[in-house]
């Protein structure tokens, strides 16, 4: 069941956005070629090839490098990579010429701004005249890395306006953080049924380059490239009988777990997109789920599917995983009535994960680039819903190491939001002592216990983040999330936004867990926070104490001074006069005996 918590009908005094994703700079990339896999040429043929061009004849296809002379700018046709980053250009199938895309020299900073460069059929390719309907594909051989570039693959009726009909957004972004390179080479196929008439006009074909940073056109990183490689370009009919799955979905409550505790053991569903792409209709399609080797499965209803409609598919029964610890494998496949020409194009790809004692993951495990916010600071992290009542005791997280790791000395904190049910909000419930980073913190999955602990209840669905005030900080990602499920507050401008990467932040319900035993102060938070008005400082005396709170801007000015005579044992609140501050951060000391507890909060 694809049920996703939307956040962005419910704006109260929190702002809720899509973060941009993050520009790449000139230190993250991978100044050495890192080459694709080099992989036998997979023609995939779908039908009967129409027409096809392998650029053995430059002169039958047009260039127009935005006014940039030299082979270092733009589209060039040859046999020779010319380059600054890969070694030998595309090991494409017809070997000989291919068409490159090059922007300068990174290395020498000599990219070229503000230009769009275009490779398009010289001639327009009349599929109808060629013997062909509006069931046919676009095929291609191709090479490369994503950086900043936008890779669109555009066509054209009239050769003056222009149609995108795919790009390579969905590939990784290659640098220092991560990713990888294209295959090499990597066979794209565009199915261009859902763009042509029924008797397609004749079409042009182009491929076009820029940068996918607009609004930063400014900025010479986002006109860095490794380079684009295309050969072996082919119109080829469509197959007779083709499913394709465009997504598919997991998750309970709509959000995926790769680590369950068992205690939260509940229902998880499942759904996918199929996409009919060929020329039949399609009968009894179903999808089918095979948890560990067969302990349970189950399927869809079965539909039909017309050609070039897509059907949402999804198991009325959910998969109820044991309540024991242990790892939990599920395949997933697409079945129909008709043998499917091409069936790596349904297939989707196996779902791991455990059930474990007490921690509970959002992300996959498998680190993969970082989120960090600039000189400004931010928190970042997941949501997760409760299905049994529990007591969180920490929060786990990782932060990547090396030069593109976060900075040791960093300050940084976790922080627990419950969301509320009626408005959106995200509601401050507890939070870490800060800690400061040493080299042993990174790149590895670091306990943060909350003080205080936080009953956590069935019903609820709560934000576990990490932050800091300052500069430094880095959060490793493990894969994807589905919009408006995992967020990053921009601390610069206070704003909540969602990312689709999923910061590794982890909730541990670990029993054994205990908060470092203190001479006197214990379980100190400020609620709320951050705060618009008043704060309320909250904390426990194992006994009766002299007690002094200080409060004091990022400058070192005291705000704020208490001093307490013997102070009884047990709970304790101090209103903070934080409503007449000027917005910011603060930080307040609790001192007894020479032992200090500390904790920070913002003022908006």
């Amino acid at each position: 069941m694809k049920k996703l918590i939307l956040f962005v009908s419910a704006l109260a005094s929190v702002a809720y956005a899509q973060k941009a994703p993050r520009i790449q700079s000139f230190q993250e990339l991978v100044k050495a070629p890192k080459e694709g896999v080099h992989a036998i040429a997979d023609e995939k043929i779908l039908g009967v090839t129409l027409w096809s061009d392998d650029f053995a004849n430059p002169a039958n296809w047009t260039l127009d490098n935005s006014g940039q002379s030299g082979i270092e700018f733009g589209w060039n046709i040859n046999s020779t990579n010319d380059g600054w980053w890969a070694n030998s250009g595309i090991a494409s199938t017809s070997g000989g010429n291919y068409a490159e895309l090059v922007n300068g020299d990174a290395q020498a900073a000599t990219q070229a701004l503000n230009v769009v460069y275009t490779l398009t059929t010289a001639q327009p390719i009349d599929i109808a005249a060629l013997g062909g309907s509006n069931q046919v594909s676009l095929q291609f051989q191709q090479y490369g890395a994503r950086f900043n570039d936008l890779q669109e693959i555009q066509i054209s009726t009239d050769g003056t306006t222009w149609v995108t009909v795919g790009d390579n957004l969905d590939k990784t972004v290659l640098s220092a953080a991560g990713g990888s390179a294209y295959a090499n080479p990597d066979t794209k196929i565009i199915n261009l049924a859902t763009f042509l008439a029924a008797n397609p006009s004749p079409i042009w074909v182009r491929f076009s380059w820029t940068t996918n940073y607009p609004g930063s056109a400014t900025n010479p990183n986002v006109w860095i490239t490794y380079g684009w490689y295309i050969d072996d370009v082919k119109i080829v009919t469509n197959p007779t009988n083709d499913l394709s799955v465009t997504s598919s979905y997991w998750g309970s409550v709509g959000l995926p777990y790769y680590q369950i505790p068992n205690e939260q053991v509940t229902e998880i569903g499942f759904a996918a997109d199929v996409f009919n792409g060929g020329v039949n209709t399609q009968n009894n399609v179903k999808l089918n789920i095979n948890a560990n080797s067969g302990a349970w499965t189950g399927s869809s209803a079965p539909v039909s599917i017309n050609s070039l409609d897509t059907a949402a598919i999804e198991l009325t029964t959910f998969y109820t995983p044991p309540a024991t610890p242990g790892a939990i494998s599920i395949s997933r496949s697409i079945t129909a009535d008709s043998t499917d020409d091409i069936p790596a194009n349904n297939t989707m790809s196996n779902i791991d994960f455990t059930v474990t004692d007490f921690i509970y993951a959002r992300d996959n495990g498998t680190p993969a680039g970082s989120t960090s916010n600039g000189t400004d600071g931010f928190e970042a992290g997941n949501l997760f819903d409760i299905f049994q009542d529990a007591t969180l005791k920490a929060i786990n997280v990782r932060m990547p190491s090396g030069a593109s790791g976060a900075t040791v000395g960093t300050e940084i904190f976790v922080k627990l939001y419950s969301v509320d049910a009626t408005t959106g909000d995200f509601m401050f419930e507890s939070e870490s002592a800060p800690l400061t980073l040493v080299s042993a913190n990174l790149g590895t999955n670091l306990v943060m216990e909350l003080e205080p602990y936080v009953d956590v209840f069935a019903g609820t669905t709560y934000l576990a983040v990490i932050g800091s005030y300052t500069t430094g900080l880095r959060v490793s990602n493990a894969g994807k999330s589905e919009p408006q499920t995992s967020f990053f507050l921009d601390l610069a401008d206070n704003t909540w936004y969602y990312t689709t990467n999923t910061p590794m932040v982890r909730m541990n319900f670990d029993p054994v867990l205990n908060v470092a035993e203190q001479t006197e102060i214990s379980q100190a938070v400020v609620m709320p926070n951050p705060t618009t008005a008043n704060a309320t400082l909250r904390f426990d005396l194992q006994n009766s104490t002299d007690v002094e709170v200080v409060v004091t801007d990022v400058a070192g000015k005291i705000m704020q001074t208490n001093n307490y005579n013997q102070l009884t044992a047990g709970s304790q609140e101090i209103t903070l006069a934080s409503e007449q501050w000027a917005a910011g951060i603060y930080t307040v000391s609790i001192t007894s005996n020479g032992h200090a507890t500390t904790k920070k909060f913002v003022k908006r």
